[in-house]
């Protein structure tokens, strides 16, 4: 399998991904509506649709996370980025993808391991919902291994091509109207 092939399997998975968190996040306010016209007409509380909302969120942050870096739609402070010469930005790209790689993979270790544990010792969520604690959180390690894989794919593009930040920017503007990724040849 070639790079390019591997990298655009890797962003149609993060858009599946990505896909399952926008259904959540569409679930999350059809419960949270039903919850507040519950509440307000009924005087009846939906105790869980706070629980499951954390869940949720903890699901949606994970799952996009690597879309998003992939779609190159993040938070950037491109002010400073785009006032360094071409050069300059290579080398702070390459550093931060470095850091950001070390740091998710340690995050996939250790949150891998913590839901393991959860998984052997059948710790259970102290909430409304008893469920094993492994089922909210296993997405944890999921989606930081995809970020470490986001990251390191980003790296590539840093050390091969001349003019990294014009094709990021390309990228992002890419699929404006869709949302989804414009794949060449296809």
């Amino acid at each position: 399998m070639t790079f390019a092939a591997f990298y655009r399997s890797f962003e149609r998975v993060a858009a599946c991904f990505a896909a399952v968190a926008a259904a959540l996040i569409l679930a999350m306010s059809l419960w949270i509506t039903y919850d507040v016209l519950s509440r307000y007409f009924f005087d009846a509380a939906s105790p869980w649709a706070f629980d499951l909302s954390e869940y949720a969120l903890v699901w949606i942050t994970f799952l996009g996370a690597p879309w998003v870096l992939m779609q190159d739609r993040h938070v950037r402070i491109e002010i400073l980025v785009e006032a360094l010469p071409v050069a300059m930005q290579r080398v702070l790209g390459v550093l931060v993808c470095l850091t950001a790689i070390a740091v998710c993979a340690v995050l996939t270790w250790r949150t891998g391991i913590a839901a393991i544990e959860y998984l052997e010792r059948n710790i259970m969520m102290p909430r409304i919902w008893r469920i094993p604690r492994v089922w909210p959180y296993c997405v944890i390690p999921l989606g930081c291994g995809f970020l470490t894989l986001a990251f390191a794919l980003r790296l590539t593009l840093y050390l091969k091509e001349t003019d990294p930040e014009a094709t990021l920017r390309a990228k992002a503007s890419a699929g404006q109207d869709t949302g989804l990724p414009e794949i060449q040849g296809e």
